[in-house]
Parts: structure tokens; sequence; C-alpha cells
């Protein structure tokens, strides 16, 4: 027998992911650095803070001009609002050209722009005033960075002020500065202060290790350099080292190459001050990674980043760009070790007293509250204070949370009385009899909802509609008449699954209850049109049918919102997937589904296709343009709370109001449909309506017109990732499907109600011809016809004509 796990053991405390996000910057093939480096300590800071985070990386080589662009044009056509069909929520770029990508909601941490653009082109140093074309190529560098950070509706972040500075000196942009730490700021140490000057980082000529070279070499006295990083050019380490021999210093500089990070923590703490000297440098962690370790940094006015945390004589020296001040520096620090310790000290308080932090960084970006995944420690205090929380208290307070509200004025005291109040009977009665009595089974199915009943009408009453669109309704119509008793003079319409119209003058029994006319009206919610005209009711009711929906939620919605008046309101009730009750099929390893069963005598709509969580149902109705006006749960059912899953909802410090066994939403329209929430949906389920129409079918020419209707409320986009398209395929005489997945472009948008017009020739009808079968497509997603909004069309047509066809596909 299999061991029963805990409800408190560490596998199930974990909370799911709150966000995907993807983390985009470029590539160059075999460099690794800082901005390698910071891109996965994001990535790594967004995971411990509970969020679903990857680095996507996109080659990039920027020369000549013609590569550039089509890097450029590479990562402009690269589509990253989904993979694998699942939305990612976020894109943060951090370098170009990988921050064009197209996302839906991109934010920006500039690493740096293309420099050669921008500061370098101004310095006369930019690669591309090399080329005929450099010019060209500068503007449409500009344009793109333009064009990218015009599409985010979040601030712009830089990784420093002097990165933020260009943005501001060449776009006008303004941006703010959002510092994090070195990747190995968590295992910096300090120690003694040695005889060398310690240069870490990528060889490569902006750094000016040449320049550091030939400082030395003016520095009189023992002091050695040790340089720690890997060239980018081996050429160019050759040329150091020419350099050093020259000068008559290869006896006092260290090679050391790569090295590990025990290896560069150990020189940062032996060293007696740390040398860095790029040219106007975005960030670098060098500075930090001394300061941590409480080393002074010698440094350039030129240098740019570093200045944002060197003040001369403070935290480390700065100089000229010279060899001859450089050398001074040297030997200032070389020659006052007492100098060396206060500078290394200044820098380090300054570091600690910035508060530079990840989660501060993960919370700026992502907006949210960054909460970490609880490590061992915090599991450990998790389970003490659920161990710790009396069983009847923990249960006492669950119980309170979900309670159903107060029941509002009625006659009756159960659906027993509701239903013999009432001739819900249709069929005529002999004389001396009354009406049937309704069905043993349906009666005791009725009464087992009677408590929910109560709260929905609870929540019915206090929004005082006059006209109420019943959805999913079907006879006998006890609810209506809960509904007629509490509201006077309210009409009822309904909605059914049919597949004929209902209609029924409701009796009662007893003279003080009032009768009621109510006409239910046939359609598929997921699929048909609602069968009345726009602003017709004040209140839309949706009890227990949000999770029997199978295909598109949102389409219901969007309906509920038309045919409601302006300030109208809808209520769902739904079973709730995440309550106390499913929490606890979850930690016994049972499937936490309110009904599981499969209804085959039901159809596709008898069983529970999916069942939701009370934010999920919040954020499909918030999509669909209502506001929240009340968000709960109740249990409805059972009030059996189990109190382990009590004590450890509460322990969690879960919104228990959120864990009853039944959701209720009531919403107020105050907006249009807009799209569904990320997360939920595979492609744009608003643009999935449309009709193909055989417009033009010339015998004689053989001309062929097929115009395709947009009945969808969205326009159709003629390119990129979830255009509209058509699907063609073709199948033979005998029946055989024997071309597919030909996809056509209709070569333009299409608005909202409008149609574009496909034209090809079809050859002379002949014997042994196929047909030609065409789908409406949502490319990256699938074919419009799944839904039941679209049709298809089939048409005869010769292999040879097909084949034609498909090369026009895209």
């Amino acid at each position: 027998m299999e061991p029963k796990i805990s409800p408190f053991s560490a596998t199930n405390l974990f909370r799911r992911f709150e966000m995907r996000v993807g983390v985009v910057r470029t590539q160059v093939p075999f460099v690794t650095g800082g901005a390698e480096r910071h891109a996965a300590s994001l990535v790594s800071a967004l995971r411990h803070y509970g969020h679903e985070a990857c680095e996507i990386t996109l080659p990039f080589k920027w020369y000549p001009v013609e590569t550039l662009t089509d890097s450029i044009l590479a990562a402009r056509l690269t589509d990253l609002s989904e993979a694998e069909g699942v939305p990612i929520d976020m894109m943060i770029g951090l370098k170009f050209p990988a921050y064009l990508a197209r996302h839906p909601n991109p934010v920006f941490w500039l690493i740096h722009q293309h420099r050669q653009a921008y500061d370098q082109w101004d310095a006369g140093t930019s690669d591309l005033l090399d080329s005929s074309e450099g010019m060209m190529a500068r503007d449409l560098i500009r344009a793109e960075d333009r064009a990218a950070f015009a599409r985010s509706q979040r601030p712009i972040y830089a990784n420093s002020q002097n990165v933020a500075g260009r943005l501001k000196t060449y776009l006008g942009l303004p941006s703010t500065p959002l510092y994090h730490p070195p990747p190995l700021a968590d295992r910096m140490t300090q120690g003694a202060f040695g005889d060398y000057l310690f240069a870490p980082g990528r060889l490569n000529p902006s750094k000016r290790v040449d320049l550091m070279l030939r400082a030395l070499a003016k520095t009189p006295g023992p002091m050695r350099l040790v340089i720690a990083g890997v060239p980018e050019n081996p050429a160019y380490l050759d040329d150091l080292r020419e350099l050093a021999a020259a000068l008559g210093i290869s006896g006092r500089v260290d090679w050391l190459g790569g090295i590990d990070n025990e290896t560069m923590i150990r020189h940062y703490a032996q060293a007696r001050g740390v040398v860095f000297t790029p040219q106007d440098e975005d960030l670098g962690y060098i500075t930090l990674e001394a300061m941590l370790s409480g080393k002074p940094v010698i440094t350039t006015t030129d240098a740019g980043g570093p200045l944002e945390f060197i003040s001369h004589e403070r935290e480390g020296l700065i100089t000229s760009p010279d060899a001859e001040a450089l050398s001074k520096a040297f030997t200032m620090l070389y020659e006052d070790t007492t100098l060396a310790e206060t500078m290394g000290q200044a820098g380090l308080e300054r570091y600690q007293n910035m508060q530079i932090s990840w989660e501060h960084v993960v919370e700026t970006l992502t907006g949210e509250t960054a909460k970490p995944a609880p490590g061992p420690a915090q599991i450990a205090a998790l389970e003490a204070k659920a161990a710790a929380t009396p069983a009847e208290e923990a249960v006492a307070r669950v119980q309170a949370a979900v309670a159903p509200p107060p029941a509002p004025a009625l006659p009756f005291a159960s659906i027993t009385d509701v239903l013999q109040a009432y001739a819900f009977d249709t069929m005529p009665q002999e004389k001396g009899t009354g009406p049937a009595p309704v069905e043993p089974g349906l009666a005791q199915y009725l009464g087992s909802h009677w408590t929910r009943y109560l709260t929905t009408l609870h929540h019915v009453v206090s929004c005082a509609p006059r006209d109420i669109l019943d959805v999913g309704v079907f006879p006998p119509l006890a609810f209506e008449a809960m509904v007629v008793n509490a509201l006077k003079d309210v009409k009822m319409s309904g909605v059914w699954e049919g597949p004929h119209p209902y209609a029924q003058s409701v009796k009662s029994l007893n003279p003080a209850y009032p009768d009621f006319d109510i006409e239910l009206r046939p359609a598929n919610i997921e699929r048909d049109v609602m069968p009345y005209g726009d602003a017709e009711f004040d209140m839309v009711l949706g009890m227990e049918i949000f999770e029997h929906l199978a295909l598109d939620p949102h389409f219901f919605l969007s309906q509920a919102a038309r045919v409601l008046r302006p300030g109208g309101h809808i209520i769902l009730t739904t079973p709730n997937v995440g309550s106390h009750r499913g929490v606890r099929k979850m930690l016994d390893r049972e499937s936490p589904y309110s009904f599981g069963l499969f209804v085959p005598t039901g159809g596709v709509y008898g069983r529970h296709n999916r069942e939701y969580t009370p934010r999920e149902v919040e954020a499909l109705a918030h999509g669909a343009g209502f506001e929240t006006q009340f968000l709960g749960t109740t249990d409805v059912y059972d009030t059996h709370v189990d109190p382990a899953t009590a004590a450890l909802m509460i322990a969690r410090e879960d919104a228990l109001e959120l864990r009853g066994e039944t959701i209720v939403f009531v919403g107020r329209k105050t907006g249009a449909p807009s799209a569904p929430p990320p997360g939920l949906y595979h492609g744009d389920p608003a643009r999935l309506s449309g009709k193909l129409v055989l417009a033009k079918d010339e015998a004689e020419t053989g001309l062929t017109q097929i115009t395709a209707q947009n009945t969808s409320s969205s326009w159709w986009p003629a390119t990129g990732n979830q255009a509209t398209a058509l699907l063609a395929e073709w199948i033979n005489d005998a029946g055989y499907l024997v071309h597919t997945n030909v996809i056509l472009p209709l070569g333009e948008a299409v608005a909202p109600g409008g149609e574009t017009t496909f034209s090809f020739r079809r050859a002379p009808d002949q014997p042994g011809l196929g047909t030609l079968r065409l789908q409406l497509f949502q490319t990256g997603v699938g074919a419009f016809t799944g839904t039941g909004r679209a049709n298809l069309l089939e048409l005869p047509c010769s292999e040879a004509t097909f084949l034609a066809l498909a090369k026009q596909a895209l």
C-alpha cells in the first residue's frame, strides 16, 4: 500500500506560477559577459519569486549593414505572444534588436541600445560610418527603437543612469534607472589588502586594458596587475601580451584567462584595489562586485556607469583617461594601505545603503508584489503554524467565511413548498384532479439545490431588476416561481438548449402567489447569437452553466453583455475547483472536480467540461465588459470542512471567502467586450466567427470568387500570428484526403461586418474531379469550424487546379 502523504508536505505547499515571463536578449555566438549574466540572474530571480520565466535569445550579427537589417527584420517577425498555445504573459526586453519582437505586453529594461547608432556615431567610432548605407541604418535603428518603446504601456527602465541618459539625449524618452545586484552579490567577501590591482572582465578594446598596461609601466615599485577574462578575439590578447613585453612589465602582469567563481571571489577579496577603465560603460558589474568586496575602485572620468557609484577619494579614485594620471592613482593606492581600506569600507557601506535587491527589481518589472517560493525553513514554519491551529477553530473560521448570505423574504420554506404552490405540469387535468406532481427524481434534484437557489436569489433581489433573462433554464420553472414571489412585477425570459421554443403560463395554486408567463428560446450559447435584441434586459442569470461550456465562455459572456442594458447585471454561479473541498481532494490524490462523471445521455454538455477558480470567472467577465460588484463563494450543498485542510489554508493566509464550493459572481455592465484574459485560450476567440460564400462560379471561364464574411466582433488581421486565412484541402474522387495544411492568405484585413473576396480559376468540369474544401483559419491556432460559428465550403476541383492554388500559400 502506498503511504498517505501529509497535506502539509512541502510538495503541496508551493504556489502556482504567477506569470509566464520571457526575458529577451540577443546572443553573439561564443560571447559571454555582463549582459548574459544579467539575463540569467533576472530569470533566476523571477523564478525565485514565483514566476515561470525563461531566457529567449536571438542570434545577432551587426555587420555588414545588410546583415544588421536582416537581424532587425528577424526580430520584428518574431512573435512571442504565446508558445505551444500557452500565452506568455510578459516580455522583458533587454537588448537590441531582440526587444523588437512582437508581444502584447512588453516591458523594457534596457542594458543598452545599439550604441553604434547613437553615442558611438557622434563619437566617430561607429562601424556604421564605414558603410555608404550607414546613415540609413542609423535612422532605421532609431525609428525601430521609437516604435518598440511606444508599444509599451509601462515606464521604460534602464540598468543605469548612464543608459537612461543616452535614451533621453538621443530619443527624448524618459526612463527610470533600475539597479540590480551583480550575480555573485551574496557570495562576495572582504579580505586582506594585497600587493596587486585586480582587473576582471571581458577583454575587448572598449575596456582599455592597454591603458592599464601603460599606466603600470609608469608606476614605480613592484605593484602587480592581475587580469582575468577571456578575449572576444584571441588576436587582441596576443596584442596585449606583446604590449606588456614591449613596456617591460611582463613579469608584473598575471594573465588568468577565464576563471571560476571561487577564484574570482578570492582575487577580489585579496586585492589592494580594483581597476576598471572602460569607455562609457553601461553599468559594469565590476564596480559593484568591488564595492561588495570592500575594495576601492580606480576608474576614469569617461568610464560611464562606474561614476554612478564611485566618488573621487571616497569609494575610489577617478582620473583622466591617460596613462600618466592613472599611474599616479596606482601609486597612491599602493603606497597608502590605510587609504585603500578607508575607501573600500566606504564603497561597501554605500552599496548597502542603496538597498539594491532582486525583490525590488521583480516587483518593479512585473508590477506585482514579489513573493518568494518557500524554502525548507518557511515550509517548516508553515507546518508548525498549521499544526498549532485548533481543529474546531479552523473549521469554524472556514465555515463562517463561506456561509450562505441571508435568505430573501419568501412564502416558501423548501423546494417542496414551491413545487406544491404552482401547476408546473402542462398536461390537461381531468375534472376533479389537480396537476400531476413533479417527477420524484427531478424534485429531489431541485431540492438539493435549495440553498444555492436562495443564495442566488439574495443577489438577484439586491440588484432589483425588472427584466431577467435566465440562461440554461429548463422546466419545471421552480426558481422562476421563487423570483416572481421575491420581486413584484418582474418579467422572466429564458434561453435553453431546445431544440424548440418553449412557452408556459405558470398558474399558482394559491391566490396569494402570482401567476407568471415565460418563453424559452433555443440557442447554443457558445455558437449562436443570443435570440434577443440589444439592451433588452436588466439582468442575465447564468446558474450552473459555466462549467458545462466546452468551447468559448467569452462568446457567451459577450452575448450576455449585448442583450443587457447599460448598467445591467450578470450573475454567474459555478462550482469552485479551488474550494476547500477541492484542496482536500487534491491532497488525497483525487480529482478536485465537484462533478467529474461522464454523462453520455446529455451529450457534450451533460458533464462538467471545465471548473473554474473565482478569479478566472472574474477575469473572463472583465474581458466581456463587466466590472465586479460581488465575488465570493458559498457552501451550498455540504457544510462539512476537513480540519486539516482548514488549518492548512489558515496557515497559508488564504482568502477563505474564496474557498467555498460554489462561486458567486455579480457583475455590472460598464463597457464593451474586449478580449478574454491571457492563459485561458489558444488563439483569439473573438475573431473566430465567419462565413464563406461562393460569390461567382463562371462555367465558361472557370472564374471562381469566394467571399469571406467577418461575422465576429473584431478585425481580422491579414498578417502575423493569429491572422485570418483560408485552409485549403483536396480530396480525390475516391474520397481520400490527398493534400492538406495549405494556408492561403486573404490579402487584406477585414473589419467586423465586412468581407473580402478571394479569386482563382478552376478547370471545367471533367470526369474524375476531386473536391476543394475551404475553411476559415486562424494562423498558428486552427480552423474556425471547430467553434461552430463558421462553415465549410466544398467545390469540384481538379488536382492541377489545387496545386496551382497552393502556390499562393503562406
